[in-house]
């Protein structure tokens, strides 16, 4: 299980309520992941809408706005939740909402991811957000989802299990239209072009202990957030086989409906209550999110 301790317990729940330190204070690590620095260097990669090199020239330094800070500041606080991160994130006790600010990162190459950390995965992960996995983490727990085990690959492949998570994709078009969309719809089988039908599940990462720190940190914090590649390191993914292999990936995005790079998203995580003996249709009673999810800034 993903929580092996007490300690462990108390300490992620401590960095979701945006508490710092307990291993988490030299937020330049990235878990698990010695080619970090590569990543940051190719976290922007260009596209038809980002200045040219020129005009970033001529831009003083202090009036640059990375898409994270945009993102950040494109939409209120949720109405009737609880802000547990300086880095918008929320929970809704009484909706089980866990809502999280991002943009679109990626709309059309390799899919390995459908959301990450910003600053990690953007070359291959659709959504981009501004909370850390852990963080996020920490408000699923907070909502009462139950985390299960990640994917093993040997002796035999066993998928990653945890209880099932509705992703909604909250945003407004160029036209401020609100559209709320089920994240799978972003993602499509490559040999098919059919819509992702499985759902995702709260596998729950794990830590790994810095040999030069020893300190402990948590693993899908370099990244690994929402996964349609399976990683033994992810806090949610699908419970189904899924290559990671970049010359065999199983999954690419929906490019055509998915709106622009640099786009602010608000994401709303949705644990799908575990069917009983007499009810197991409670998965589409999960109605997608209001208009009133996207208020407008004060």
């Amino acid at each position: 299980m993903f929580v092996r301790s007490i300690g462990q317990f108390i300490w992620i729940l401590t960095i979701g309520f945006g508490c710092q330190g307990l291993g988490l204070a030299q937020e330049t690590k990235q878990a698990a992941n010695p080619d970090a620095e590569t990543e940051k260097e190719i976290r922007m990669l260009p596209s038809i809408d980002d200045p040219s090199d020129d005009e970033k020239e001529q831009t003083p330094v202090d009036e640059m706005v990375t898409r994270d800070q945009v993102a950040a500041k494109a939409f209120g606080p949720p109405p009737g939740a609880k802000s547990i991160s300086p880095r918008n994130l929320w929970i809704d006790a009484k909706k089980s909402f866990v809502i999280l600010d991002g943009y679109v990162a990626m709309n059309d190459g390799p899919l390995e991811m459908f959301a990450c950390p910003a600053g990690t995965k953007e070359h291959e992960s659709v959504v981009a957000t501004i909370a850390k996995s852990s963080e996020v983490h920490a408000a699923l727990l907070a909502v009462n989802a139950q985390s299960g085990t990640t994917v093993r690959f040997l002796p035999r492949y066993v998928p990653a299990t945890g209880q099932r998570i509705r992703v909604w994709v909250c945003y407004r078009d160029k036209d401020g239209k609100f559209h709320a969309v089920d994240g799978r719809k972003w993602v499509q089988r490559a040999e098919s072009g059919k819509s992702m039908e499985v759902d995702w599940v709260f596998a729950g990462s794990g830590f790994w202990t810095d040999p030069s720190d020893n300190h402990e940190y948590y693993r899908a914090d370099s990244g690994d957030m929402i996964c349609v590649s399976n990683f033994s390191t992810a806090m949610m993914d699908i419970p189904v086989a899924s290559s990671a292999d970049a010359s065999q990936l199983d999954y690419t995005p929906m490019t055509k409906i998915i709106p622009q790079r640099g786009t602010p998203v608000r994401m709303v995580l949705v644990p799908i209550p575990v069917p009983t003996d007499t009810d197991d249709e409670k998965a589409k009673e999960i109605k997608p999110p209001t208009e009133d999810i996207l208020p407008a800034v004060r």
